[in-house]
């Protein structure tokens, strides 16, 4: 998943000590939620927002994807609704 990230120039960013992924302006952070098996995609759209841990709900992605349907549906979103909004 990081080198996913590399590839789309997404930068780390350390706010309140979390370690986020930063592109144009948006704060992003990727959790595994294991009561839903998942990892859970969420964005705040700016610094403040990410410092006040007020983070939108993205998308979901089951872990029963497997590992490269799961990278690529996580491509495919992040191009079409996150980067190029």
């Amino acid at each position: 998943m990081s080198a996913l990230f590399q590839e789309l120039n997404f930068e780390k960013a350390i706010v309140n000590g979390s370690t986020l992924l930063f592109h144009s302006g948006f704060y992003y952070k990727i959790t595994l939620v294991k009561g839903l098996n998942s990892y859970v995609l969420e964005f705040a759209t700016s610094y403040d927002e990410a410092v006040k841990n007020m983070f939108e709900d993205g998308d979901v992605y089951p872990i029963s994807l497997g590992e490269d349907q799961l990278i690529n549906e996580l491509r495919h979103d992040l191009l079409k609704y996150y980067i190029n909004m």
